[in-house]
């Protein structure tokens, strides 16, 4: 048992992060735990103590319950002495379960968020906004960047996180507080995109809680796109592409 409760806790790093984000963001993303086998309600409190569930259900499994921390998703049986770790897969419909939920709670999460903690590029016909985490030197998003004339005219309103991949203190890290800290971040960022120097600057900012979110929410490399509905469509995507995954949703 011990050896279980070791590989879940680590499994389960971004669980923590999740929770401790939604309060820094003061989102309410975490909804009342449905009823549950009081069994494996008493055995996740000692699994994961602090960690409240988002959901628990039973799955079209007999004796398989699901049990969500936001876009986290776990397997155990009625007792918590098993669990599953994958996707559910509907064969029959062929829909991925364990995607779609993971994609709702992700797309609440994300939909949730402050604008003005973000970095917006609006389109004048908008049919959707689409959150992408960046980072100032990442080649992609560079390219990305260049286009948004392309994602605008299209009707897609781009809504920019900061995702240093370098970490917390690194040097791409401070170009994005650079940014923020701007006078004008929108023009800010596309000046630092294009390699011009932007001015040192610290004040408040929200870089540091945006990357946590990005590490939450699965983000391995930049651009990352989440699309309203919480659909993860991770590096670049041209922005013809991007609308036609839109109206095809």
């Amino acid at each position: 048992m011990s050896s279980m409760i070791k590989n879940i806790k680590q499994s389960t790093l971004g669980v923590t992060t999740l929770v401790t984000l939604t309060t820094l963001f003061n989102v309410n993303v975490l909804a009342q735990t449905p009823a549950a086998p009081q069994e494996l309600t008493a055995a996740l409190d000692t699994l994961m103590p602090g960690a409240k569930p988002t959901s628990i259900e039973e799955t079209p499994m007999p004796g398989i319950f699901e049990v969500s921390y936001g876009s986290t998703i776990f397997y155990f049986n009625k007792d918590a002495s098993m669990m599953l770790r994958g996707d559910i897969i509907d064969v029959k419909n062929k829909v991925n379960l364990t995607e779609k939920k993971r994609g709702a709670a992700r797309g609440k999460l994300l939909n949730s968020m402050d604008e003005s903690q973000m970095i917006i590029y609006p389109a004048k016909n908008e049919i959707a906004k689409v959150t992408v985490f960046t980072d100032i030197d990442c080649p992609y998003c560079v390219k990305l960047h260049r286009e948004m004339k392309d994602y605008n005219n299209e009707g897609i309103t781009i809504r920019y996180m900061s995702y240093p991949r370098a970490g917390l203190g690194s040097r791409s890290y401070q170009k994005a507080v650079n940014v923020w800290c701007s006078d004008d971040r929108n023009k800010a960022l596309t000046d630092a995109k294009e390699g011009k120097p932007i001015p040192e600057k610290n004040c408040k900012n929200p870089v540091a809680k945006q990357f946590q979110l990005g590490q939450a929410l699965g983000v391995q490399g930049t651009p990352a796109m989440f699309l309203e509905d919480g659909t993860s469509l991770p590096g670049y995507v041209p922005a013809k592409r991007l609308a036609n995954a839109i109206k095809n949703k």
